[in-house]
């Protein structure tokens, strides 16, 4: 891709300046004219890649180098972020198991609706077990 956008570029540069000459500038004169009126060439590139679209495996590769590069850069931001995240995620499957434990699964014994609760009132106490 990258090879494309340059002969597409050369390909703009060269007529520009075929022009140019054509109206009796020097082969010089004209190239420079063809650069400068055409703009900066790493700009145009940029724009021509972000406009194909880049592939996802090149894009995924950049972004783990900048990763890469900010964690050495700054180690202890990210120690800090993985460490929140470890909390966050362990929080969350602890939280989970206990609700699928106590309320999506139905208890591990048999006939499970059929469990009552027993208990008794008394002018001093409202709610007193039996066992």
């Amino acid at each position: 891709m990258k090879r494309d956008i340059d002969d597409e570029l050369r390909f703009h540069l060269e007529m520009s300046a075929t022009d140019q000459m054509a109206a009796g500038m020097t082969p010089a004169e004209a190239d420079r004219g063809a650069r400068r009126r055409f703009g900066n060439l790493q700009t145009i590139r940029e724009e021509c890649r972000s406009v194909r679209g880049a592939s996802f495996g090149e894009t995924t590769l950049h972004d783990l180098r900048f990763g890469c590069r900010m964690v050495c850069k700054n180690p202890g931001l990210a120690t800090v972020a993985v460490l929140t995240l470890a909390l966050g995620i362990g929080a969350n499957t602890a939280v989970f198991s206990l609700v699928n434990a106590v309320m999506l699964r139905p208890p591990p014994f048999p006939e499970h609706r059929r469990l009552v609760f027993l208990s008794e009132k008394s002018r001093h106490m409202d709610d007193m077990s039996i066992s």
